[in-house]
This record gives structure tokens, sequence and C-alpha cells, in this order.
């Protein structure tokens, strides 16, 4: 447990730091991060937990085939598709974006299932009920949002994500347990965040376009206030209800089949 905190500490300064170095110490919004170029903390953060993996020859991250996959995905997949749609409204981004979005948010999906419902969560199981390893890891997922404050200077708005964060990641946190892999976590936790970055890039875009974008973004950031615990919402009821026959018992116990 001490060398998986450690990592995680590293692990939360390489993210952090990495990106105010990248940003020459100022301050940026979520978006500009993973839309203007290459994240390279988020490549450093993926090296720093493989590096850890093979140092202290971590076994069982659940790399591998997933089981009752269709059971267990056909409703997060839904959700999915819900928060998609408006995308027939907003449109795309420009192509480059895209491909910048889609790059560094599958490296965050990576880098943060690997943490937290990789290391994290098998290391809180060793001394602790499923269930407690359940709320801890959500709650420290959900926490280190918080720390995005220093990145982009909105700690109102860091709290709030910090709050969505965490009411997502309980569905992260219920695939793994049920499909007794990370991938299909890594994978839906990519595209949910690619989904909602693309969109604010495209809607960022449409609204500099407009002819008084000063009311236009002040409408939208009032509207936006609760958005992100709205949109996070179906995440949190579905994985109480992915999670609902999971008992206080060791992770193999507990890894209910769909």
């Amino acid at each position: 447990m001490i060398f998986t905190l450690a990592v995680y500490f590293l692990w939360i300064l390489v993210t952090l730091v990495g990106a105010k170095w990248l940003l020459g110490g100022e301050e940026a919004g979520l978006d500009e991060l993973v839309k203007n170029g290459i994240g390279w903390q988020f490549v450093a953060a993926v090296g720093l937990l493989l590096i850890a993996i093979t140092v202290f020859k971590w076994r069982d991250m659940r790399f591998g085939a997933p089981h009752s996959l269709l059971k267990v995905m056909w409703f997060p997949s839904l959700i999915l598709l819900a928060i998609s749609l408006p995308i027939l409204s907003t449109g795309l981004p420009a192509a480059k974006v895209i491909c910048f979005v889609a790059f560094n948010t599958f490296l965050v999906g990576v880098s943060e299932e690997v943490m937290f419902r990789g290391l994290l969560f098998r290391a809180l199981l060793e001394n602790s009920k499923v269930w407690t390893a359940i709320i801890l890891t959500t709650v420290l997922f959900g926490s280190v949002h918080a720390l995005n404050g220093f990145t982009t200077g909105e700690w109102g708005q860091a709290l709030l994500q910090a709050i969505a964060a965490g009411m997502s990641g309980l569905i992260f946190i219920a695939i793994v347990i049920r499909t007794g892999s990370l991938w299909p976590a890594i994978i839906y936790h990519f595209l949910w965040d690619c989904v909602l970055f693309l969109m604010g890039a495209a809607t960022a875009a449409k609204t500099e376009a407009l002819p008084n974008p000063e009311i236009e973004t002040t409408i939208s950031d009032s509207a936006a206030l609760l958005l992100p615990l709205l949109i996070a919402l179906p995440n949190f009821l579905c994985a109480l209800v992915l999670l609902r026959k999971v008992r206080n018992a060791n992770f193999r116990e507990s890894a209910i089949e769909g």
C-alpha cells in the first residue's frame, strides 16, 4: 500500500506540475490542455504507471479479456449515445482538434483507470472490504479533479468537476467489477471524455463566431453551473444498479458475472 500511495502522489505531481510547466506557469481551461496539442503530461503519467507496474511486479491488473460485456455495457452505451446527440446541433470541431482531443482523452482514460481502478483499488482491497475500497477509490478519484483549480484558476468550477467526476467514477469501478477487466472502463472513460470535450470545443468555436460572444458566454456559463452534475447523474444511477449485488467480500467473490 505504501508503494501504491507513493506512485499516486507522483502521478498527481506529474499530471498537475506537468500541465503547469507546459503552460509556462499560466492558467488555462481543461479544454485548452486537450485540444491544442499533445498532452505530454498525460504521456508522462502513463509512462510512470507502466514503470511502477514493471518495477514492483504488480500482477493481476485486470488487463485480460472482459466477461459479460454485452450485459454490463448495453445501458452505459445508451447513456454515451444520449450525451453524443447534441453533436448533431453543435457539429464537430476541426479535424486537427478532433485528433488531439481523441489522443489526449485516450491517454487520460488509460492513466486514470490504471491509477484508480487498477493500482489504488487493488491496494485498498488488501486491507479493506470491497465497499470500503469502492467508496474510497471513488472519493479519491473525484477529489483529485478539484486540484485542476491549480491549472485553470477556476476553483468553483473545479469543485463541480470533482463532484461530477466522483459520480462518473462510480460507474467506471462498477464496470471493472462486473466485467473483471480494466479495458471496458478505459474505453468508456475515453469515449465519455472525448465526446464532452469535442462538444465543448465545437460550442466554443460557434460562440466565438457570434456577433456578441460575450453575451452568449454569460448565458452559457450561468446555465452550465449544474450541467456537469446532470450529465454525470445517469452514470451514477447506472453504477448503483450494477453494484447492487456486490457484498463486502474480496474482489473475486464480488466480481459478479452479468
